[in-house]
């Protein structure tokens, strides 16, 4: 489906049918596709175009499948059947995962790929003004204008190409003192709205640094990482640093944009995050994970149950024999090993979706 000039550019070939109506007539019109179509396919859950086709799963007569970023990254994508994350069907317990878990597939690298990743966001959303012409109905799933992102994006970038990398270095962070890491989320991404009681990430951080500053034992610290494709709309550091100047901790925040996770992970104390799939990297080295929003992997022996409050002086790590089963089933059930943005990787991983399509239920 053709829905914008962003779509328009990046089709590519014959085929692509427009959309050019209203959104209030797109569930109709899924209806009427899915009486001539084996599957719909949509990528993400967010805005009211993948809406339009989720809310009707259950009654439409095509398989409804979701593509998602993998849940392992960087080499793995997600592909479930009606929903994913907060809406996944993958258990949430841990006798769902039962011990061993199955025999993990040969993997392949996929590479470098932010750089593609941002290249493509950028341009999906540059091209977009040039078709309000084409496709005066169209509504973007963002607060944020698709031209304002595209700016972003290539500022944050170069921005942070040009950098020094010392001030995100585990190593000079842990120098400073003991840390837990606060993952921020991309903002106004369907998992912070859809899968939280948070508005945004400034209101799940205000409710973090309140029971940080409350109960973290003095010598801690707390480093906020933010996501890895920000769009750079807003001056999330100076927002961060004004909530910790209010709570008194104006001196154990540090706000960090990039920093390798795996390192800031083992360095750490522990993790909390909304539902962010960063908090799957950290359990998978040993990181104690406290889950604030609705995330499939919030269960015991996986993530800390205890309240937030207690979490800060004694953080309960994973089951390490679960994880590994956890892991093992999760990649079998819903993860497929490639990637969408590295040109070297994307025919492979076309190969495996359409694999996928056929072999799963």
């Amino acid at each position: 489906m053709i829905f914008n000039a962003g779509d328009l550019a990046t089709w590519r070939r014959p085929g692509g049918v427009m959309f050019r109506e209203d959104v209030r007539h797109w569930p109709g019109r899924v209806r009427e596709l899915a009486q001539t179509f084996t599957d719909i396919i949509v990528f993400g859950e967010g805005g009211p175009y993948n809406q339009g086709v989720l809310s009707q799963a259950q009654t439409l007569g095509a398989r409804i499948w979701v593509l998602e970023n993998g849940y392992f990254r960087p080499d793995w994508i997600t592909l479930e059947r009606n929903g994913v994350n907060g809406s996944s069907a993958l258990p949430r317990s841990a006798e769902g995962y039962p011990m061993p878990g199955p025999e993990l597939p040969v993997t392949r690298p996929v590479g470098k790929i932010l750089p593609h990743h941002v290249f493509n966001i950028s341009f999906y959303h540059a091209v977009q003004p040039f078709g309000w012409a084409a496709f005066p109905h169209y509504r973007h799933p963002y607060t944020v204008s698709p031209w304002r992102q595209f700016l972003g994006h290539i500022r944050r970038y170069f921005g942070l190409a040009t950098r020094p990398k010392r001030s995100c270095d585990a190593d000079v962070i842990q120098a400073r003192g003991p840390f837990y890491i606060a993952c921020l989320q991309r903002e106004g991404d369907a998992q912070l709205l859809r899968y939280s009681s948070y508005a945004d990430n400034m209101a799940f951080l205000a409710e973090v640094m309140g029971s940080f500053a409350r109960h973290a034992p003095k010598e801690c610290r707390l480093v906020v990482k933010n996501h890895p494709l920000d769009p750079g709309l807003s001056d999330l550091a100076h927002m961060t640093r004004c909530l910790a100047v209010e709570r008194g901790l104006g001196d154990r925040v540090d706000f960090i944009d990039g920093g390798n996770l795996a390192q800031l992970c083992r360095a750490s104390r522990g993790m909390v995050v909304n539902n962010s799939s960063a908090a799957l990297s950290a359990l998978g080295f040993r990181t104690p994970v406290k889950v604030m929003g609705d995330a499939f992997f919030d269960f015991e022996g996986l993530t800390d149950q205890q309240p937030l409050d207690g979490f800060w002086s004694a953080p309960v790590a994973a089951d390490p024999k679960l994880f590994t089963a956890f892991r093992a089933h999760v990649i079998a059930r819903s993860q497929i090993n490639g990637n969408y943005h590295e040109p070297r990787a994307m025919r492979s991983t076309a190969g495996l979706i359409a694999d996928a399509f056929a072999l799963r239920v």
